[in-house]
This record gives C-alpha cells, sequence and structure tokens, in this order.
C-alpha cells in the first residue's frame, strides 16, 4: 500500500502554497458541480497540479463514495485525503483500506477523547490526519492535542457564509514556534492567484474544490491559478 507521508507531501516549497485538489460533485453551498464526474476524470484534471487530492466520499450532501477513493488510488500515486464526517474509528480503518493517506477530522464534531484516539488510529496505520478547525475554541482544543496538520476553514459550517480573513486571524493566534512546526492549510472559497500569492508564508497548502469545480472549463482554470 502507498504510505506517502502526508504531511511532507504539504510542505511549501515556493512562492505558491501547495495545492490539495478535491473532487467535489456537489457542494451544500452552491448545489450540484460537477454531477456524474468520474472519479478518473478528477484524477487526470488534477494531477500536473496537485501536491494531493481530496476525495470527498459522503454520498448525502457531496455525492461522493469510498468507491471513488478507490478509483483514484488505483490512478495516482499522489497522497489521498479521505474527506468525510469521520465519527467512527471504522471509517478510519476504511479509508486505509481504500488507499488513503490522510482523513479530516472536523474538532466541532468531536470530544478530545474522539480526536486523540482517531489521531493515534490514524498514525498506527501510517495516515497523519488533517485537524480541521473554525473557531478560536476549536483552535485552542486541536493545540492542546498532538497534531502535525491543521486546516482552518473560512466557511462556517453551520450558515455556510465564508469570511475569507478567518484562516489568517486564527493562524495569527498561534504561537509563532508551533505555527513553525504545523503543516498549516488554507480551506474555502480560494478561486485566485492573487488570493493564493497574498496568503503568509506560513501557510504550507491550500484546499480547493468549488473553484475549480463550479467552472465550465476547469483545466483552464488550474493553469491559470498554478500554470
Amino acid at each position: 500500500m502507498n504510505k506517502v507521508d502526508f504531511a511532507t507531501a504539504l510542505r511549501r516549497t515556493g512562492k505558491m502554497p501547495r495545492l490539495i485538489a478535491e473532487l467535489k460533485r456537489r457542494s451544500p453551498s452552491k448545489g450540484t458541480l460537477k454531477e456524474g464526474l468520474p472519479a478518473a476524470q478528477a484524477v487526470e484534471l488534477y494531477a500536473p497540479y496537485a501536491a494531493a487530492l481530496s476525495i470527498l466520499t459522503e454520498p448525502a450532501h457531496f455525492m461522493g463514495s469510498i468507491e471513488d477513493l478507490k478509483e483514484a488510488r488505483r490512478l495516482t500515486d499522489l497522497p489521498l485525503l479521505r474527506k468525510d464526517f469521520i465519527v467512527d474509528i471504522k471509517q478510519i480503518d476504511e479509508a486505509r483500506a481504500a488507499g488513503a493517506n490522510s482523513f479530516l477530522l472536523i474538532v466541532a464534531s468531536l470530544s478530545d477523547a474522539e480526536l486523540s484516539i482517531f489521531i493515534t488510529r490514524g498514525r498506527e496505520l501510517g495516515m497523519e490526519p488533517l485537524v480541521e478547525v473554525l473557531t478560536e475554541e476549536e483552535l485552542a482544543r486541536a493545540l492542546r492535542l498532538d497534531i502535525r496538520i491543521l486546516g482552518i476553514n473560512n466557511r462556517n459550517l453551520h450558515t455556510l457564509e465564508i469570511d475569507m480573513g478567518r484562516s489568517v486571524s486564527l493562524a495569527e493566534k498561534i504561537p509563532g514556534k508551533r505555527r513553525d512546526e504545523l503543516v498549516l492549510v488554507a480551506e474555502s472559497g480560494y478561486e485566485t492567484k492573487e488570493q493564493l500569492l497574498a496568503l503568509p508564508h506560513y501557510f504550507d497548502a491550500v484546499l480547493m474544490g468549488t473553484g475549480f469545480m463550479q467552472e465550465s472549463d476547469p483545466a483552464a482554470k488550474l493553469r491559470e491559478v498554478f500554470g
């Protein structure tokens, strides 16, 4: 099995943050984006530009499936993130069996004990989770844990509204030494090269899906932003 070090793959080395490109057929905020888009086509589209791929496996709201993850694993050596609402340790085992190198943990939906258990289980299987926060309180909780990859979401998961300043404002609250140690990921709302270049250099990566999937020509958008 592919056991790429997900955190190392995301570490920034140049002017632009690394791209975690997302297969996202539907969005609760935007509705249908690319209904019926095969995982194989998304992998082909993203592979030249991405440091990693995010595969949504949640069916009800995002039209994803674990089969998408398996298909992506067959087609690429890029590290893969299982993007889903992880609430059971069985989902972590399932992610690894399908070929994932990482999985999403949303701090708002889990207790500290669950987060610790899930992080430990992931590492036992050779996966480093992406731990996602939205608020200052959630950030404080996450920083008390032994985490390596921290995602800060600009989108309020309850109202679906986006505050494009949230990632930076919360990142500024992380003590400098800890911030340098973490792999920081900015999430949601990014669409232009200018937005990415304006992110502070301590952001290693950006997660983008809707910004490409909403375009009639996603390949042209990818070239525009990352080409």
